[in-house]
């Protein structure tokens, strides 16, 4: 059997107080193998960006469990998730993120150097190369497409080989 890199027994969250409080997941459980691909589609207003939130750790459940590549979430500290979640996860933000005054290779590279990579550059380089955008690696992000701009930012979420993909 494949190992589940995602595993949510019965999770539920709940945002805001009182009576501005909404139920945004109820009961969730879900079971991701590793290899697979997966699309969470519903209308808006419906969870779904909870619910990658909750997946990248970045937002924290009222009950339930979250276990992301064997790893329990709950109980971990912020700095414990953060870097757990630099070491496994990579994240494909829908508005990038990237880093306005620093070049695409820059941009890429910086995960890997906060992580202490041994050649954070090199990787960046590659991952750039491929997605298409070898010729634009000293370019910065007020110089790229909306599309270059997308690219660099899943060669960002690519670089450290992360065991989940969140995009």
């Amino acid at each position: 059997m494949t190992e589940a890199v995602i595993a949510l027994r019965d999770v539920s969250l709940t945002l805001g107080e009182g009576a501005s409080s909404v139920h945004v997941l109820k009961g969730v459980s879900l079971d991701v193998a590793a290899g697979q691909a997966t699309g969470i589609v519903g209308p808006s207003g419906s969870g779904k960006s909870t619910l990658l939130m909750v997946l990248a750790g970045l937002e924290r459940v009222d009950s339930g469990t979250v276990r992301i590549a064997s790893e329990l979430l709950n109980g971990k500290s912020e700095d414990q998730i953060a870097s757990f979640r630099g070491r496994n996860i990579g994240i494909v933000f829908q508005s990038f993120h990237l880093i306005p005054n620093m070049t695409a290779l820059e941009n890429v590279a910086v995960p890997l150097e906060l992580s202490g990579h041994a050649d954070p550059f090199g990787v960046a380089a590659r991952e750039l190369a491929a997605v298409g955008l070898s010729d634009r690696v000293t370019h910065y992000p007020g110089e790229l497409s909306g599309g270059e701009q997308q690219r660099v930012a899943i060669a960002r979420a690519l670089a450290p080989s992360p065991r989940l993909l969140i995009a």
